[in-house]
């Protein structure tokens, strides 16, 4: 039975070259006209250990670069979905990428989560964590994870 609701589609993004690619799967194996697209980055950026270097002109710069490299991952995922005259709201916040996606899927009401995999081994993984693994295990809605390709 069809559904005249869009379906909300919610896409977990980093800059990476395995969520852009988790972002064009999507865009060429399942998209559907009339998809409601939430393009979801989530960073943090880590200040210095001791007080006084926040004061520092390193750290300006740094907290410089990474205010442009939010606003360039904006611009990206923003052409991409014009691109596909898809309707979608881009949400970018600081906080833990996992914890981020996950609450912001289930308040958007998504279908499902797409994101993509670095292919990590078990034992990175085990030790760094994993956002996507992170994702699987806590979102409300299935998760299709697009894996890094083989050579």
């Amino acid at each position: 039975m069809a559904s005249s609701e869009a379906r909300v589609v919610c896409i977990a993004v980093d800059g990476s070259e395995h969520s852009e690619r988790a972002f064009d799967w999507y865009r060429d194996q399942i998209y559907r006209d009339g998809d409601r697209l939430v393009v979801v980055h989530s960073h943090e950026l880590h200040p210095p250990a001791l007080p006084h270097a926040i004061a520092t002109e390193e750290w300006k710069k740094e907290v410089q670069k990474h205010e442009q490299y939010i606003k360039d991952l904006e611009e990206k995922f923003k052409t991409k979905c014009e691109k596909m005259k898809v309707s979608a709201k881009i949400i970018i916040k600081s906080g833990h990428a996992g914890d981020h996606v996950c609450k912001t899927a289930q308040k958007e009401g998504a279908a499902f989560l797409v994101v993509g995999s670095r292919g990590m081994g078990t034992i990175r993984r085990t030790i760094l964590g994993s956002v996507s693994d992170y994702i699987i295990h806590h979102a409300h809605a299935p998760v299709i994870l697009v894996p890094k390709v083989k050579n």
